[in-house]
Parts: C-alpha cells; structure tokens; sequence
C-alpha cells in the first residue's frame, strides 16, 4: 500500500503559475498577479534557462520602484522537482528555500507545473500523518498583542520576534489575529502603489491605526484535540496559512501554521521510513556553483530512490575533486563514486569539464554496473534451478 511518504509531485501539482523573463520589470509582474493570481511567477532567462520563481509579497516586502526593478532582482533560486520524485523532497525544497511553491519539470527539463505547500498538505494527511494531534505540531509559546496596540507595534513585534503572525487577546481571550500579509496587503500595499501611480481606490491606513481594525475575527480555529487533517481542511477552505488552538473558554493554547505542518511532515516521513541508502559527499563540493550542486542532489536523490528498490540497505559515497586549471574560466572534475552494499561493492568514476555533466555520467555507470550484476546473478539462479530441476549430471 502507497504510503504518505511515497506520494509524488506529479500527484498534487498544478498550473497555477505564471512564466515571465528575468529582465521585465515588477511592475509588469504585479500585473500578472493581479490578472492571474498564480501562486508563484516562474522565472527564465533570455535562453529559456530556469532562474528561479517570484512571490508577490517579495515584491512588497523589498520596498523597490517596481517600475524601475527588474524581476531578476527578486527572484529566487528554488531547486527543480522531477515528477516522480517523493512529496518529502519537495517538502524539504519548500523549507529550505522558504517558499510556498516549487517548480516541477519533466525528463527534457520542461516545466509541467508547480506544487503548492496547500496542495502538498492536503494530499499527505490523506495517510496517517493527517491523524496526528494538532496540539502535537504547534507553536504553543504564543506572543500576542493588544486590541489597541498600532499597527507600527505589531510590525515592530513580528520583525523583533522573527514572525508573521499573532492573536489579539482581550481579557483572556483570543478575540482575533493579525497577520503580516493584512498589513502588506492593507498598508504596505496601498502606500507602494500611491507612490508609484497606481492606487486603485485603495484607502490608505495611518500606521498609528489599532490593529483591531484590520484584525481577522473571529478567529479559524481547532480545539487541543483535532487532529492535523482538520487544520490543513480549514487552511484550504479558507485560504489561510494558519489556524488557532482553543482552548473550551476561548484561550489560546498553539498556533499550527503551513511551515509547521511541513516540517512536521518531513520528520514524520524521515522517522516512519528511514532511509535504507546513506548518502555521504566529499570533497570540493563546498566550493561549487549553487544551481549546479542543488542539481546533482537532485539527481543523487532520484538514484538512491532506484537503488532502495535493489538494495535492502546500503552505503553511497561520492568524491568531487577539481583539478585545477591554468586556462582563464578552465578547471576539470573528477567524480568517483561507490555503492556498498552486503555482500557487494560497485565502484564508478569519470572526469570532464563540468561537474553536473561528470555526475550524470558517473551515475549513468553506476546504474548500469548494478543492473548488469543483478541480471547476471539472476541468469545464475535461473541457470542453477533448471539444472536442478532437470537433474543433469555430469
């Protein structure tokens, strides 16, 4: 049976992007938010090679003349998916790169679509991690603010504490909650577009404003006994990216946001299934270009995934070695790899000019070297059974 762990991109991922060139300005990118509502803007250069993705709160955050800034300015580098690579990867991609979506390409490195944090927790608690206690993935050290607290206190609060988010307590109680994205959208947003032109009959709020004016209330929330399926319910129905844990008179017990219930998900799937092939990289890899190494751990991952199909267990060791090179912009890769395994050791090696292309032909040999062994011992079992079967004797 397919386990949560084992669902893939090509399962929850959609066309709910956008495609723009690196060198159009934000201006132009607004408008495409505006228009389309992706959840992310997938960026390109002029050869048509990935550079990155854009969010629309980025470009409010940055508090730049969208007019005169260009996309590449903003946009940042998340690491491809492949389709059938594991939610877990893209789950991990969307943590380390601080995102809400990741880009999926297909075998010709052609984009087929995005995986969304929402669409990803809501197809994962279909298993069992959506049977977890909510209380169990919260933050339940909660810092709040006051009905009458100003909007600058509650930026001056998140930008201090490091979050986006708070509940507004009266007497005890939680009586709404204000996030980061109501104050971009209903203060920072307005002002930027004042400033450049662009208003749109967008009242614009004084700072000093009380935040109960633009608190969210009443408050989306769960009782300490829900379970992880339930937030993720209401985080879609609602289109919100968190949801409170009440207590029976009203008191705020934990706060379960998207980043939450995705890092829980990881360790959820870390734990549940260990990996059954260890991964160890060496070498001069530290120093290598960025896009080039997050696509060699790609394309690690997506082997090791083949192998833990052949191999109950097993060790994976990869050397990166780069030789130096007195000719401008020279330098060459030597990439030697080895898979242990019970009973086996495989050893594949190569060297050129560029490491991800050295690393796709080390793995390419690696994988044939393993699927030559196997067809081999089982020509021999086949081998042995007929002749035991047959009774041939010499």
């Amino acid at each position: 049976m397919c386990m949560t762990e084992h669902f893939l991109a090509r399962d929850v991922m959609t066309r709910s992007y956008a495609t723009m060139n690196e060198n159009e300005t934000l201006s132009k990118a607004i408008a495409v938010f505006d228009e389309k509502e992706p959840d992310v803007v997938v960026v390109f250069d002029n050869n048509g090679n990935y550079k990155g993705v854009l969010s629309e709160r980025w470009i409010y955050r940055a508090r730049v003349d969208p007019s005169k800034t260009k996309i590449k300015a903003l946009a940042r580098f998340v690491p491809k998916a492949g389709e059938d690579e594991p939610l877990v990867n893209v789950a991990k991609k969307m943590l380390e790169s601080n995102v809400q979506a990741v880009p999926v390409f297909n075998d010709q490195d052609v984009l087929v679509g995005v995986v969304s944090d929402v669409d990803l927790l809501f197809k994962v608690v279909e298993k069992e991690f959506g049977g977890m206690p909510a209380i169990d993935v919260a933050t339940t050290s909660l810092i709040t603010l006051l009905p009458n607290d100003t909007v600058a206190k509650a930026l001056a609060v998140f930008r201090y504490n490091n979050i986006s988010r708070a509940p507004v307590i009266e007497e005890g109680k939680v009586v709404g909650i204000v996030t980061m994205h109501d104050i971009i959208t209903r203060f920072v947003m307005p002002r930027e577009r004042a400033r450049y032109g662009d208003v749109k009959g967008e009242k614009i709020h004084p700072l000093s404003a009380p935040i109960r004016k633009i608190m969210s209330s009443p408050v989306i929330s769960v009782t300490p006994q829900s379970k992880v399926r339930e937030v993720v319910s209401l985080i879609k129905e609602h289109g919100i990216s968190g949801v409170m844990i009440l207590d029976e008179h009203g008191k705020g017990v934990g706060i379960v946001t998207k980043r939450d219930l995705i890092e829980a998900f990881v360790k959820h799937a870390e734990v549940k299934e260990k990996r059954k092939i260890l991964v160890q990289l060496a070498g001069d890899y530290r120093d290598m270009d960025e896009f080039e190494m997050e696509k060699i751990k790609s394309d690690l991952e997506n082997f090791v995934g083949k192998m833990e199909k052949m191999f109950d267990e097993a060790l994976v060791t990869v050397k990166i070695k780069k030789i130096k090179d007195t000719r401008k912009g020279g330098g060459r890769y030597i990439i030697r790899m080895r898979l242990i395994a019970p009973g086996k050791v495989y050893n594949a090696h190569h060297e050129g000019f560029k490491a991800l292309d050295v690393m796709q032909i080390v793995l390419d040999k690696m994988e044939s070297e393993v699927i030559a062994d196997k067809e081999r011992r089982l020509a021999a079992e086949r081998e042995k059974e007929f002749l035991e079967k047959h009774e041939f004797w010499m």
